[in-house]
């Protein structure tokens, strides 16, 4: 293995279990693997605050990266990961750089660049910079380009059932247009009788009563109607099994694929997305795949009884965590 006794020193802002999942694959290809949480808050109105102005929690930062620092100034890392780079000081990149010349200093972002503030000074100081924006790679010639992954918990061979429980399922957290778009695709989905499961995940009560105020299709929407517990993988991937067909809504400033979209690979599912940009993807099928604008007045029902066909193995090799993980650290070039 080529990371067999390798020192990784990982960081990565928490999303939903998904960085543990790459300590832990990393540490199953043989490395020894450092993690620590890239922000410096948790909670959700720091997290809304930091997206206005990442500068406010400048202080409390610094000081949780001096700690970081006292924690491992004894290691030697092979590898420098970073994962999107939202909050992290420039200092701190720097001072990475110089305990640590002999690492490989990668940033992966799996956001577009418009959306995080600030990191367009702080890209020159990576020796590895992989993104899953086909078109921020595009404009950016020294970019390499990765998208996301599905984990183990995601990998299914094909089986077409006799019966399912939902015809139709979304898992996700509500920003921006989604909820709009979620509650037309809920109602044509009632008007041809599909099972339609939701999971509207909000991250706080808080939320929930900002939104009331600011959006209005919620105004007459209950609390209830919104979750506020986060949804282990595993159980995300007991519904998707028990579902015909999967729906993803990406974020309108991005352009690259959500970690839905890449599980439905894993998965063998067939999937309804917004994301027009798919189509430029070597897995994209039609047969699998219904693309919809987010103003959608209709879902064909035919899409629903077609069976779904199987990629090629290539495809599932490629789109796996553990080929993320040798494209990412640049063990495939």
């Amino acid at each position: 293995m080529k990371l067999k006794n390798k020192l990784i020193l990982f960081i990565a802002p928490a999303f939903f279990g998904y960085e543990k999942k790459i300590s832990e694959k990393m540490v199953q290809m043989g490395a020894e693997v450092d993690f620590f949480d890239e922000r410096s808050i948790t909670s959700s109105i720091e997290k809304a605050l930091l997206k206005i102005s990442p500068h406010i929690f400048q202080k409390k930062t610094i000081c949780y990266y001096e700690d970081i620092f006292e924690k491992i100034s004894s290691n030697n890392y092979d590898y420098i990961l970073i994962i999107k780079c939202e909050m992290m000081p420039i200092e701190t990149i720097k001072k990475l750089k110089e305990l640590y010349p002999q690492a490989i200093l990668c940033l992966y972002l799996y956001d577009s660049l418009k959306n995080i503030k600030g990191i367009s000074k702080k890209l020159k100081f990576f020796d590895r910079i992989v993104s899953f924006d086909l078109e921020d790679v595009k404009e950016n010639d020294n970019f390499i380009f990765r998208p996301l992954f599905f984990t183990d918990d995601f990998r299914k061979e094909p089986c077409q059932k006799d019966e399912y429980k939902y015809d139709l399922s979304f898992i996700g957290t509500i920003h921006t247009d989604r909820y709009k778009i979620v509650k037309k695709i809920n109602s044509i989905a009632h008007a041809k009788k599909l099972k339609f499961y939701l999971y509207a995940y909000l991250q706080s009560k808080f939320i929930y009563y900002f939104y009331k105020m600011t959006k209005k299709e919620f105004a007459d929407v209950s609390i209830k109607e919104f979750q506020f517990g986060k949804i282990e993988s595993s159980e995300i991937a007991e519904i998707i099994d028990d579902t015909k067909v999967v729906l993803d809504i990406q974020h309108p400033n991005q352009t690259g694929l959500t970690m839905r979209t890449i599980e439905m690979i894993g998965m063998n599912k067939k999937l309804i997305t917004t994301n027009q940009s798919i189509k430029e993807y070597d897995f994209y099928n039609p047969k699998n795949i219904e693309i919809i604008n987010r103003h959608p007045s209709d879902i064909p029902k035919d899409f629903f009884n077609d069976p779904y066909e199987k990629l090629e193995d290539d495809i599932y090799i490629k789109y796996s965590i553990e080929y993320w993980i040798k494209e990412v650290l640049g063990l495939e070039d």
